[in-house]
Parts: C-alpha cells; structure tokens; sequence
C-alpha cells in the first residue's frame, strides 16, 4: 500500500468516527474544524514520513571519503578456461581538452581629459549718451534706460572714465545697440542697417570714415562680437582704415549715424568726440597755439588749449580767443574784433582751460570759438591757431 493511500484512510476513519459520534446522540460537533484538524494531522504525519525517505537515501550514498574496497595481494585472479575468452581492453579515449574560452581583451576605459570651460571674462561697457537728432523716432533704441535709450556703447571703457566730453588716448573703438520695439526688444529687431560717419569736427568737415553694418553688434570698423574687436590703436602714424586711409590726428570729431529700420521713418544719432594721444601729438611751429576740446559746464564753456614755444603773458605774446563770427583778420589790432585777450590782465598767469566766455554770450550765428597768437600791440597772427565746434 503506498503511503498516499495510507493516508487517505486515516482520513476516512478519522470522518466516520466523527460521523458515529453525531448519531449518538451527542452535540454536533463542528465538522469543517474537525476535517481541518485531520487534514493538518495528515500533512503532519506525510512530512514525517518524507524526511524518513530523505535521510535512508541520504545513508545509501557513499561519501566522498569512502575508497573501494581493493583485492589484497593474495587474492589471485582465477587463469581463464580454454573457452573463455580473454575480453581485450577496448582503447579508453583519451579525455579531450574542452574548449577554454579564450579570454577577450577587454579594452582599457579610454581616459578622457576634462578641461573645465574658462569663466568668461566680462567685456566692460560702458555707454556715452547721443543727441537723437530731434525726429522723436522713440521706436529706435537700446536696452538702457540712459537718455531714452539712445547711447553710444564704447567697449574695454569703465564707465568712470566717461566724462561729458568722450576722449580716445590710447585706441579709438564704439558702437551702438540699437532695436525697433515694434519688432523686438534685442540688439538688432526689426533693423535694415546702420551707417556710421565720422566728419573730423575743426571747421573742414572731412569725412574720415564711413562703413555701413547690415548685422548686429553695429561696430564702427566691424566685428562680430559685442567687444567690436579689434579696435584702432593710437600710435604714431596710425590711419583710418581703407578705403579711406588718410591718417589719424589728435582733434574734435562727429560720428553721424544713419539708422533704417525695415519698417517705419529712420533715424539719425549724432554723436561728438575727441582724439588726444600723447603718441599722435606731432612737434608744434614754434609761437602756435591749439585748442583742443571745448566743453560745456552750467552753462559756461571751458576751452582746453595749449601753447607752444612760448607762454602768454601780458604785456608780451599772448592769445586771443574769438567767435567764428568775427573774420580771424579782425580778431586783433587793427581789426574790430571782439576778442577776448588772454591772461585776460597785466601780471596774470596764462591756465588752461579758458572759461571766460558763457552760453549767453555766444553769437546767435556762432558754431565755434577760435585761438590765434597775439603780439605785444595786440595784432594777430595769421595760421597760427584753430577753432573748434561747440557743444
């Protein structure tokens, strides 16, 4: 009999039993905790029986120490009859070597060198305000709130070095931001091109540069970053670049710049600034004299000059400073002026700037205030001074 049905009968008695004990007369037991109680004694007693089997198969096998019993030396083989047959051993193949996996070489991780990206380094700005020509385009503008936006940016400047009268000494470099709002708030929205003239501002009027920019940063010599490099270094015999050529000079300029958006009326910036490098200043004609800005300050205008081969003084050589309006002819004796002598009195000391003349007292024609030297007697002479635009 197998064990299973062993088991199966243990359960039937265990039913039946229950079943007599109903029938007895006795309370009715409850029949699902008995069956379940049968079923857990069954599962028990299979359980055991099973780890019975285990361990008998387990004592069966020999261990791994157990040796086969080997014949003892006097144990002889009986020598084979005539009919038996001395069975011939059979070539046993020998083990063949498997396969070893050859190893693969596995690649050596490559090393690969990260070179941290370098901190750009700020391009210092700073801004120059323009006069925005008096067309009140307030579409047309840059992103700083400074005078209505409209601003000359000047590259590699702080912003402390920016007085009221702009000054290149050592390179010469600027642009402009510029956008139409209508089309957008960036560098550039909503803009055809824009013109930069550069008129050198003594009197002549010579243009001296022109370049037209189609893309934005709009650069007064070009360039594609918001640096405008390379910019123009003021050395000896510098000159502005072709096609125009012509050689670059300490003096007063004004860049006029024409800007045209895609839609809408253009606009026109004017912009006036000055060159004074110590590597341009050329040996001056003895007994000359030179202004070389003029600036405007609560309403007085202060006249930086020089003087050269001379100092002015009263009585002796000295300057006349006058309005374009008066022909430089009469800007001294015998002519009838006005002039203003200076020192401006006997003993006084000749200081830069002259600031003796105010905006009150400027001609309604006047565009210019002139120098000429002047002798002992008060007459001029000619070719030996300049004027300059005012502010």
């Amino acid at each position: 009999m197998s064990i299973r049905g062993t088991f199966t009968g243990l359960l039937a008695l265990s039913a039946l039993a229950i079943l007599v004990a109903a029938c007895g007369g006795q309370p009715t037991p409850d029949v699902n905790a008995a069956v379940q109680t049968a079923l857990a004694q069954t599962r028990e007693a299979e359980d055991n029986v099973a780890q019975a089997v285990a361990a008998t198969l387990t004592a069966s096998a020999p261990t791994a120490t157990e040796q086969v019993a080997q014949p003892t030396a006097t144990e002889q083989a009986a020598p084979p009859t005539v009919t038996e047959q001395v069975a011939q051993p059979t070539d046993t193949p020998a083990p063949q070597p498997t396969n070893t996996p050859v190893p693969t070489n596995t690649p050596t991780p490559a090393q690969i060198e990260i070179i941290p990206t370098p901190t750009a380094t700020p391009v210092r700005i700073a801004i120059s305000p323009v006069d925005g020509g008096g067309d009140d385009n307030d579409f047309l503008r840059g992103s700083s709130d400074s005078n209505g936006g409209r601003n000359i940016l000047l590259p590699g400047f702080n912003q402390s070095d920016v007085q009221n009268d702009p000054t290149f000494r050592d390179f010469i470099n600027f642009r402009v931001e510029v956008f139409d709002t209508r089309a957008g708030l960036y560098d550039g929205a909503g803009i055809q091109d824009v013109t930069f003239h550069i008129i050198a501002d003594d009197g002549n009027g010579d243009t001296v540069w022109e370049k037209t920019e189609a893309n934005a940063p709009y650069c007064v010599f070009g360039g594609d970053a918001p640096d405008c490099a390379p910019a123009i270094d003021l050395r000896p015999d510098v000159e502005w670049p072709n096609p125009f050529a012509g050689r670059i000079n300490n003096n007063v300029y004004l860049a006029v710049i024409d800007i045209v958006p895609v839609n809408g009326e253009p606009t026109q910036w004017r912009w006036r600034f000055f060159i004074d490098s110590p590597q341009l200043r050329e040996e001056q004609t003895a007994n000359t004299a030179r202004i070389d800005q003029i600036s405007l300050q609560d309403g007085r205008y202060y006249v930086d000059f020089e003087t050269f081969g001379f100092t002015p003084q009263l009585p002796g050589q000295h300057v006349h400073f006058f309005w374009n309006t008066v022909p430089q002819e009469q800007a001294g004796v015998p002519g009838s002026g006005p002039w203003q002598l200076y020192p401006a009195s006997a003993g006084a000391t000749n200081t830069s700037p002259f600031t003796m003349y105010t905006v009150n007292d400027r001609p309604a024609d006047a565009t210019q205030i002139c120098i000429l030297v002047a002798n002992g007697d008060h007459s001029v002479n000619q070719g030996t001074g300049n004027c300059v635009d005012l502010p």
